[in-house]
């Protein structure tokens, strides 16, 4: 999915579990993949998704774990350690790229308990593998993530995970997307 931002381009994808070259490259400002790149901890198709990513023609590359990517639960230091220096791993972390707040928290399968990151005055994007309860989630988002999306507001919350529930929803203070791509 294709963003536009405060004149700058996003590519938004997620839960591509392998399945990234079937993916239109396009050339943007800022790509983002919302998780689950492989399938159960795949290394061989997460190292081929990284090189692809890293390829992708973007200025700069964010990366969300999903629950898929065992590796970061399993061997964080090794995973951390397959990434080119052109993507930046965004986890528990609020990152400032060209005048766009971006703000992630660890919200692979829902969030287990609330951030205790020091929230900025305004964000434009909140970045998780799971959607929030109630929203583009089949019944099955999390119940603490949306208490967070609530008092953050975000301009946009883009996020994954539930395959069958992907789109656009806009409430009052944000736009909620779920950028499931395969």
């Amino acid at each position: 999915m294709i963003l536009t931002h405060k004149n700058k381009t996003l590519a938004v994808f997620s839960d591509t579990h392998g399945q990234h070259p079937k993916i239109p490259v396009t050339k943007t400002d800022i790509a983002i993949h919302l998780g689950d790149a492989c399938d159960f901890g795949n290394e061989n198709q997460f190292r081929d998704f990284l090189e692809w990513f890293g390829n992708y023609p973007a200025k700069h590359k964010l990366f969300v774990a999903g629950n898929h990517e065992l590796q970061w639960e399993l061997e964080p230091e090794h995973f951390l350690n397959l990434f080119p220096k052109n993507i930046i791993f965004l986890e528990n972390r609020i990152m400032n790229l060209e005048g766009i707040t971006f703000v992630s928290v660890p919200a692979r399968m829902g969030l287990h308990y609330y951030p205790k990151l020091k929230l900025p005055e305004k964000t434009d994007f909140l970045l998780t593998h799971a959607p929030p309860q109630g929203i583009l989630d089949n019944d099955s988002g999390c119940p603490i993530l949306k208490k967070f999306v609530e008092k953050l507001k975000p301009e946009y919350h883009l996020f994954g995970h539930i395959h069958e529930a992907k789109g656009l929803w806009k409430s009052k203070d944000t736009i909620f997307v779920n950028a499931t791509s395969i």
